[in-house]
């Protein structure tokens, strides 16, 4: 829903200089005080140094919707690309037909409204005159035609005649507002005939600083010599060797009179002129030596420093290496939200042209710089909490709404700046930068920050480009069968003569074949051969220079028939030496065999449809309807498909999906120096993953060396061809060389023990990015081992990426580990988080974290500290399940939760923990909120299966759904419990047969203490209690709580268990419970043990109310 606040358009140049900072902090102070929402448009510099940049600046001009504002206002200015304050003055006059107001400049159609430089220079002046006696006085201006110039010029000429002195023509020297001026000027001075001035006058500090530097470069001292003085103090000349005494524009109550004005124009009322009084920066260019110059303080806001805290200049800031590494889109919005707290804002967002999701895949993308295209990527959202990230492709909007919840309704005002992301003439998108209810502007950091995200889409462009040019040359060199169109008479003497033999060749059959192993990763036998061809000539031409030629012949069909017609005669007379062992057959796509030789063909493959397969390459693509009639032939013949050079050529999934082969063979390309290249690692694993999710044997092509050999092994492959293993030959190898299958075994052992794993030893960086690892194969992250640089660290991910890695805490390990955004997918079944043996961890959540297939293991002899304003889910599917704590059949250490964010935890399987241990442990629980669900057949949520619980509880939010067979909310099955809750509320919903909400099962006995909560159960099943031990003795006291409980079952309590050894005290309290069960009680406790203090209670068993007489303490 929209909200009903005015919003205003702000149109500035360089919204981080001194000058259009202030105004923009005075103006958003004002609108935030008037309820107004403002949306800044902002180019990084006033003018660009080329006619492409400037239009990439003001294109940001153009994302501005009249419709989605109600007034504007124009730094006309600080605009200072050619033509583009007047262009945007236009555009406002035709488009926007509401208030506005334009700032220190004219215009042709709206109000203007400006500061006033003559008090304050009237004041300089006196001072000059009255205090250091100057009567000669130069005047350095601004650019002639200028409007501030020539106010600042007059305003000095009169200031000088309230003296009774003038200002000769030879005392105006005109510059351009920037620091070179000085130099001119000096020279000016220096060399026009007479001698120096008492003083110069600066229209503006840069010139000034300028000024005195070139005068202390040609031996004049200021201000001995000369007095320098300047209009318009920035921090630069206060803090000057010399500080310039100067004047200050009132900038910031500028911006704060604006704000009102609309307010103003919005109501129907008039606002009077503006007027802000003089405000002087005496410092020691004039002369006073004397007068205390104000210092401008180093202490920093906050105690963390640029180091300590990662920012963006640091020492240690990877941001532009890690922007021009990316390949893809989704990484590269994944590592700008990474980066994006070294910019200091509440909210960042990073919106690019949808064109984006076709760059390197067509050559028809191209990206205009001409206003913004209706669709948008919103490729990132970063949010100072952390949470409700976005980071990649999935979302997308339309420009028209700058942003998709823009004016939304909310509690506050808000204000955006928008910026452009373009290079040169290409514009990317826009970006939006926030700081939430902070009247400020954004600052040097944020432009260096989203410039080098400028730069780095610009590189990954060019990347993408060049990737995609590349990959059409390489389809159109290295495809085996491409067409040649060369005629022969263009062929040189030695390739007519290879010309001429391949005609022989296949007009004679002239070939034979080499037979080579491919081998199973199991046990290193041989599971397959391949037959290659060769010819049968006395100079021996390869196979690729017979299909080349045999193309231009247009007789590949002759290859097809012969290879086919050959090798398959070979087959059936040496099938006693074959065994089980197949035979990859290669066929030509696309080449259809005459219908006598496939009646031929069709009759050897019905008899050999065990042994042969047929082999597609998957580097030229086949027509839908010729890879149809080619699958039907060979289906009804039951022979299988192996894809062949998968990694190549036409590769991509739903091309392997249109062949749904059984065999698939990864491009030697790919295998080649596999063990060096992560990035190839990481490409095989997910085509072997794939692979497997399909039933489908992955077949690594071209293995040369032991470690190629390994790398394979252990990424998954399931057989294994190339030199290393066999060689061709024109017998088949019985077998491969016993050394090679040691090797095999052994690799195969270490891939299934997982000992394979890629490890990252934690502690060079104090901020780790889980995506960086997970692009290097990462699988473990070892914390707390050797000497660490960095003790505490901060582990980092991405909105929607998934990272399949282990951390591991070493033993002993003393810090503090922040988890911001994380999502461990974590495959390999081993914990998420697992804490060494005598350490004290303090675990940081921060945005949204999600933990996958398993939790965090404590052990007895360690703590565990959970604090942070993050969430985190941890979603458990295994026989055996532990969230935090330590699995079934171990204890816990200590648990400390002081959180104030969310823990849900989903645990199904046979038996575990949500927080706690199998065997026991403590569970100290401060803040927060938790959302626990068990679904099993021995499950508690809070507590211990086995062991003793010791659970307190306080100022916390409980949420528990249990289904168990045997099992307890908060409490042990067959240990005894020790339960302390306080400030609390509790919502426990169970089924099961026998279970408890608060206390034991089985155990001796349980001793609940509850004060200042709030209790709501709803449990059903066969055997089960509210509260208490329901086969041993309880001890419940209740104080200032409400519960209300609806439990439901044959052999159903409210409190206590079956004995009565039962202590109930109840002070303060509203209780209400409905039972229904066989047993027409509620609870067992003698009635003297069951007390009511000062309290109600209503307590229905079957309908029927029991009246319980209320005691005095």
């Amino acid at each position: 829903m929209t909200n009903n606040r005015k919003h205003i358009a702000l149109f500035v140049g360089q919204a981080d200089e001194s000058y259009q900072s202030r105004f923009i902090t005075g103006f958003l102070r004002n609108a935030f005080a008037l309820d107004m929402d403002v949306c800044v448009f902002s180019m990084y510099h006033k003018y660009q140094d080329t006619a492409i940049r400037e239009k990439g600046e003001t294109n940001i001009f153009t994302l501005m919707r009249p419709e989605l504002f109600d007034g504007a206002v124009v730094l006309a200015d600080t605009i200072q690309t050619a033509g583009a304050a007047e262009d945007l003055d236009e555009w406002l006059y035709e488009n926007f037909h509401k208030p506005v107001l334009m700032i220190e400049s004219q215009s042709r159609h709206f109000p203007s409204v400006y500061t006033d430089c003559r008090e304050s220079i009237e004041a300089l002046i006196d001072h000059l005159v009255t205090v250091h006696g100057a009567e000669d006085i130069a005047f350095l201006c601004g650019k002639q035609w200028h409007e501030h110039s020539q106010q600042r010029l007059r305003a000095v000429e009169n200031s000088l005649k309230i003296h009774g002195l003038t200002l000769p023509e030879d005392r105006i020297i005109y510059g351009d507002f920037w620091y070179l001026s000085g130099e001119l000027c000096a020279d000016r001075l220096l060399n026009c005939g007479k001698k120096l001035p008492d003083a110069v006058i600066c229209a503006n500090d840069c010139m000034a600083i300028g000024l005195c530097q070139a005068f202390e470069e040609r031996g004049i001292s200021v201000p001995e010599e000369i007095a320098v003085v300047s209009y318009d103090s920035i921090f630069e000349g206060q803090t000057s060797p010399k500080p310039i005494t100067s004047a200050v524009i009132p900038a910031e109550e500028l911006g704060e009179y604006s704000a009102g004005y609309m307010a103003d124009r919005f109501a129907g009322r008039e606002t009077p002129p503006f007027y802000a009084p003089k405000n002087l920066f005496m410092g020691e260019s004039c002369g006073c030596v004397h007068c205390e110059i104000p210092k401008i303080s180093t202490r920093r806001i906050e105690w963390g420093t640029v180091i300590s805290q990662e920012g963006f200049d640091s020492v240690n800031n990877t941001m532009a290496d890690d922007l021009i590494s990316q390949t893809d889109l989704a990484g590269f919005a994944g590592t700008v939200y990474s980066h994006a707290f070294k910019i200091g804002a509440e909210n960042f967002h990073l919106c690019l042209g949808d064109l984006w999701r076709y760059m390197g895949k067509s050559s028809d993308v191209h990206f205009g710089n001409d206003g913004y295209p209706d669709n948008m990527i919103y490729a990132v959202r970063f949010n100072k909490s952390f949470k409700d990230g976005i980071a990649g492709l999935d979302v997308s909007f339309d420009s028209s709404k700058l942003l998709p919840d823009l004016f939304e309704e909310r509690e506050k005002p808000r204000a955006v700046f928008f910026t452009p992301v373009f290079s040169e003439n290409t514009c990317f998108g826009y970006a939006a930068v926030e700081y939430g209810d902070k009247a400020r502007s954004y600052d040097e950091t944020y432009r260096k920050w989203i410039l080098l995200v400028s730069r780095g889409l610009e590189a990954l462009r060019r990347y993408l480009e060049a990737n995609r040019i590349q990959e059409q040359l390489n389809n159109l060199k290295s495809s085996k069968f491409a067409a040649i169109n060369a005629a022969y008479e263009n062929l040189d003497s030695e390739e007519k003569a290879d010309y001429e033999l391949v005609t022989k060749i296949l007009d004679n059959n002239l070939f034979t074949y080499r037979f080579q192993p491919i081998v199973s990763t199991t046990d290193g036998s041989i599971f397959s051969y391949e037959a290659l061809m060769r010819s049968d000539t006395d100079r021996n031409l390869p196979p690729l220079t017979i299909v080349k030629y045999a193309d231009m012949q247009h007789r590949l069909v002759d290859i097809e028939r012969s290879t086919f017609m050959n090798v398959l005669s070979i087959v059936e007379k040496n099938l006693d030496k074959l065994g089980s062992a197949k035979i990859f057959i290669n066929s030509i796509p696309g080449i259809m065999l005459e219908d006598e030789d496939l009646r031929t063909v069709e009759g050897y493959l019905e008899k050999l449809s065990d042994t042969v397969i047929v082999e597609l390459t998957e580097e030229s693509q086949l027509a839908d309807d010729e890879l149809e009639r080619l699958k039907n032939i060979l289906q009804r013949h039951n022979i299988k498909i192996a894809v062949d050079d998968y990694g190549s050529g036409y590769s991509n999934v739903n091309n392997l999906l249109r062949y749904m082969p059984n065999f698939v063979k990864i491009d030697r390309a790919l295998i080649s120096e596999i063990q060096i290249k992560p990035q190839k690692q990481h490409f095989v694993k997910e085509i072997i993953n794939f692979c497997h999710d399909n039933d489908i044997l992955a077949l690594a092509e071209g293995v040369e060396t032991s470690d190629e050999l390994r790398v394979a092994i252990i990424l998954g492959a399931d057989l294994i061809q190339g030199f290393y293993t066999g060689k061709p030959a024109p017998d088949f190898m019985e077998e491969v060389s016993e050394s090679v299958r040691k090797e095999i075994t052994a690799y195969r052992s270490e891939f299934l023990a997982g000992s394979n794993i890629q490890r990252y030893i934690a502690g060079k960086t104090n901020r780790v990015s889980l995506s960086a690892l997970t692009k290097e194969s990462i699988a473990e992250i070892v914390v707390g081992k050797g000497a660490m640089i960095y003790k505490d660290i901060t582990f980092y991910g991405t909105p929607g990426a998934n990272s399949n890695v282990h951390i591991k805490i070493e033993n002993g390990y003393k810090g503090r580990i922040t988890l911001e955004n994380i999502t461990l997918t974590n495959d390999r079944k081993c914990p998420a988080v697992e804490i060494g043996e005598n350490s004290d961890v303090t675990l940081v959540l921060s945005g949204d974290n999600v933990l996958m297939n398993s939790g965090i293991i404590v052990p007895m002899t360690s703590k565990l500290t959970i604090e942070g304003d993050g969430n985190m889910v941890i979603v458990l599917n295994s026989p055996e399940f532990c969230g935090i704590g330590n699995i079934p059949d171990c204890s816990a250490g200590e648990l400390i939760f002081a959180q104030s964010g969310t823990i849900e935890i989903k645990g199904h399987g046979n038996s575990g923990v949500c927080i706690g241990g199998g065997k026991g442990g403590k569970i100290r629980m401060f803040s927060g909120q938790y959302i626990l669900s068990t679904n099993g057949c021995r499950t508690v949520c809070i507590g211990s299966l086995s062991g003793d619980a010791n659970v307190l509880i306080d100022s916390s939010n409980i949420i528990v759904d249990f289904t168990t067979q045997d099992g307890a909310a908060i409490g042990s099955v067959t240990g005894s419990s020790k339960i302390s809750i306080s400030k609390c509320t509790m919502k426990l919903q169970g089924d099961g047969s026998e279970i408890v909400g608060l206390g034991s099962v089985r155990g001796e006995n349980a001793q609940v203490s509850v004060d200042i909560s709030s209790l709501n159960m709803e449990i059903g099943g066969i055997s089960l209690t509210g509260i208490g031990a329901l086969r041993g003795t309880t001890r419940c006291e209740m104080s200032s709580t409400i519960t209300k409980f609806m439990l439901s079952g044959a052999d159903s309590l409210a409190v206590g268990g079956y004995s009565d050894d039962t202590y109930i005290r109840m002070n303060r309290c509203d209780a209400k419970w409905d039972v229904r069960n066989n047993l027409d009680t509620d609870c067992f406790a003698e009635e003297e043990n069951f007390r009511i203090i000062n309290g109600s209670g209503r307590f229905i068993v079957n309908g029927k109310e029991i009246q319980r007489t209320k005691s005095s303490d």
